[in-house]
């Protein structure tokens, strides 16, 4: 099978090849893809880390601007993963065999899994944080809150350091 996909890529493998220009560009949009989806993702991360739960307004606040983070990361997802096929097609008999490749793969998987996860549970801490009758009560926290809110911080913690190896692996591989 691998012989067979490697020959249905091998005229985009030369024309890869052969380009003085197409490498570096492919490369570039995966690195500029990766570094602002990954930016921005960490950055958001990091805003839900540092949220003190006090009252339901800062915990709203905090869930729409992961929401409006989501938009660019996922937008930046989508040219990884495109610039990432290509680099990947143009030389599938290393990549297809690379346990680093794979490894970066099962990441990605992580991340958009986990980023699924991350949507649900800011929908969650929104409309629990938005319930009118749920009115700010100091220092304590609500329940209807405490559970997305507790998994939207687990799930900070995965992505950044999900990206944080997304970015290790990806640079292994280019050594491999």
């Amino acid at each position: 099978m691998l012989e067979a996909l490697t020959t249905l890529f091998l005229p985009w493998s030369e024309f890869y090849a052969d380009s003085s220009w197409l490498p570096t560009t492919v490369l570039a949009v995966h690195m500029l893809a990766l570094f602002i989806g990954g930016g921005m993702a960490i950055a958001a991360d990091r805003r839900i880390l540092m949220v003190v739960p006090d009252a339901p307004k800062a915990l709203q606040h905090a869930a729409e601007e992961l929401q409006t983070t989501h938009a660019i990361v996922i937008g930046a997802l989508v040219l990884t993963v495109l610039s990432g096929v290509a680099l990947a097609t143009s030389d599938l008999g290393t990549f297809a065999v690379s346990t680093v490749f794979w490894a970066k793969m099962a990441t990605l998987v992580v991340l958009l899994s986990n980023g699924v996860y991350m949507q649900r549970m800011e929908s969650q801490v929104h409309a629990a944080a938005s319930d009118p009758s749920a009115a700010p009560t100091g220092a304590a926290f609500l329940p209807s809150l405490q559970r997305p809110w507790t998994a939207l911080r687990r799930s900070a913690v995965i992505s950044a350091t999900a990206w944080s190896v997304m970015v290790v692996l990806g640079v292994v591989l280019s050594n491999v």
